[in-house]
């Protein structure tokens, strides 16, 4: 029988943010105010597609249609909104503490936001081990409790990067 080998692609969350995608107490009344804010951020970082047409309303679209399937919190008042699609020109993460808490879906509310944008051809495992180390970092509760606490995009900068390059 002949052997598989699987190739593990180790993403670094630290490649994907930097003080420019995270907002903090960010203003915004509801869930679509939450993406569109986010999504000018990734877009603003040039890290939309610009050979594409209108590349911001393509990536909502994806998010849309992913939120629209099923929600994207994850407990703990935090949601992780994600898009792939050809859209996206670099692999991203966007990071929000919201102002107020917002009703993200019918049973659950947000005040805490990551967004991820994938390429289209870089969505498998990519997106999956993307959304996995967030997730992990987001049940440790020094993680959430610092993130809460920080001050400055910096700080914050700094908690996500420490946490999410942990080896679980």
């Amino acid at each position: 029988m002949e052997k598989i080998e699987r190739k593990t692609i180790m993403i670094n969350i630290n490649d994907l943010i930097n003080e420019n995608l995270i907002a903090l107490d960010l203003d915004a009344k509801d869930k679509t105010e939450v993406l569109e804010k986010l999504a000018d951020m990734i877009h603003r970082e040039g890290r939309l597609n610009k050979a594409e047409n209108e590349p911001k309303i393509g990536f909502l679209n994806a998010l849309w249609e992913r939120e629209n399937s099923f929600s994207t919190a994850v407990g703990f008042s935090y949601g992780i909104p994600h898009g792939k699609c050809k859209y996206v020109k670099e692999a991203s993460v966007a990071y929000a503490r919201l102002k107020d808490e917002i009703k993200w879906a019918d049973d659950e509310n947000v005040k805490y936001v990551f967004m991820i944008a994938v390429p289209d051809q870089k969505a498998g495992n990519e997106h999956l081990e993307i959304l996995i180390k967030l997730s992990t970092s987001i049940l440790e509760d020094d993680f959430r409790e610092k993130l809460e606490k920080v001050q400055t995009a910096k700080e914050a900068l700094e908690t996500i990067k420490k946490y999410s390059s942990k080896n679980r």
